[in-house]
């Protein structure tokens, strides 16, 4: 029996690091090609920025204002207030005001719609994030393309002029945007900006490989028409970004429509400031998958290969299921590794292990476009990536744990997509 569990950790370390090193050299392959083919005057649809708020009294100023420096005019902006009893509507309306009683609206959008089209602000009564989205794009959107913000997130200056790069390929329906942490001032978003650097890093390989089935929640773009041929959000999910991306895979495919990842559109998010609220918003991330999953199980193992790639309906979306089943009996794993590890005084793994992760972040941090400072900062820590991503590692351990206790709330067809602010 030892044996057998000797080799099976042997197995999943050879695994992990194969992909590791796979998943980079398929990413800068990727990134390679696009920069190479991509074509940069041609193409120049209306953007319409559909952007949900409620409770954003803290962070709507700087996310309306990172819409407004977008280097791209062609835009429309909608800002939908869902009912928020902070100070949220009247700091929008002040925004409003702003805008046009100053003529900013001239200066800052293109005359590809009319006036008071361009930035428009709804006010609804609460009633969740999905049916603030629907609205937003259903009765005010005229934009070909549709970008999804959320209320406390930020876009880079150039951040639609390259997205709009990303479409000028009919067939491409649906593009992810490059998500950052924004600052990390104590251990647990040190964890979670160092998550995302390497994690976000990794799905160019899976653009390569065409197995992408989330499109997230934070700046993904989407065509409109695809959109509203699915009939746009689902109201009954927690995870209204994943569950939409499955629901337009059901409706598509993936072999003759694209579902892809910009490397080169960088948005920014606060990080989750303390473990129990870290733990609060990836449960949620994790229940929301695992509905849609179920939802949306037609996908996995389907044998209309002309519609959907084998790398996804074979590979990518059963092995969700394996990996959280490894996630479950990881810890049994990690103590008979530990025993291994001190009865043999062999520790070759443990830094084989860190070297590999090591050698991750420092490919990740190179070519990244962050500040010398913080490049310096994350290169002294990069030696613990793995110790950090670990933390991840429990997090998602009792996220799962919580959904196997609540499996029943996960089957039921009933739901709601109502917000669930996390400290920030």
């Amino acid at each position: 029996m030892s044996v057998i569990i000797s080799l099976v950790i042997v197995i999943l370390g050879g695994f992990s690091a194969i992909r590791i090193i796979l998943g980079l050299l398929l990413a800068n392959i990727h990134q390679i090609i696009y920069l190479t083919k991509v074509r940069r005057e041609k193409y120049a649809p209306l953007v319409s920025v559909i952007i949900p708020a409620y409770n954003d009294e803290k962070t709507i100023v700087a996310c309306v204002s990172s819409v407004m420096k977008q280097t791209y005019l062609n835009r429309q902006v909608i800002i939908v207030n869902d009912g928020s009893d902070d100070a949220t509507k009247n700091i929008l309306d002040s925004i409003n005001k702003k805008i046009y009683s100053s003529n900013s609206v001239k200066r800052l959008f293109e005359d590809s719609i009319p006036y008071k089209e361009r930035f428009i602000i709804v006010n609804q009564p609460n009633s969740g994030k999905s049916i603030a989205l629907n609205n937003g794009i259903k009765n005010y959107a005229k934009g070909e393309l549709i970008t999804v913000l959320d209320a406390d997130s930020e876009l880079k200056p150039n951040f639609l002029a390259n997205m709009i790069n990303h479409f000028q390929s009919t067939n491409v329906v649906a593009v992810a945007a490059n998500v950052r942490i924004k600052r990390a001032l104590n251990l647990i978003e040190l964890v979670q900006y160092i998550e995302y650097l390497v994690g976000y890093q990794l799905k160019s390989s899976e653009q390569m490989l065409n197995l992408e089935y989330i499109i997230g929640g934070i700046g993904s773009t989407f065509r409109r028409t695809i959109m509203e041929a699915v009939n746009l959000y689902d109201t009954d999910t927690v995870t209204e970004d994943i569950d939409l991306t499955m629901k337009l895979l059901r409706k598509f495919g993936n072999t003759s429509y694209k579902f892809c990842y910009a490397f080169d559109c960088v948005v920014s998010t606060p990080a989750v400031h303390n473990f129990r609220q870290l733990i609060k918003q990836r449960y949620r991330w994790k229940f929301g998958r695992f509905r849609a999953l179920i939802k949306h199980r037609k996908l996995i193992f389907n044998k209309k290969l002309n519609l959907y790639s084998i790398t996804l309906s074979w590979w990518k979306l059963p092995k969700v299921f394996f990996e959280e089943f490894l996630l479950l009996i990881e810890p049994v794993i990690l103590i008979w590794m530990s025993i291994i590890i001190f009865i043999h005084c062999d520790f070759s793994i443990i830094f084989s292990i860190l070297i590999i992760y090591f050698i991750f972040a420092i490919d990740t941090i190179i070519v990244e476009s962050i500040s010398t400072k913080v490049k310096l900062k994350l290169t002294l820590v990069s030696p613990f990536t793995y110790l950090f991503l670990y933390i991840i590692n429990i997090v998602d351990f009792i996220c799962l744990v919580r959904c196997i206790a609540n499996f029943r709330e996960i089957l039921l067809k009933k739901g709601h997509s109502k917000w669930t602010h996390v400290e920030r």
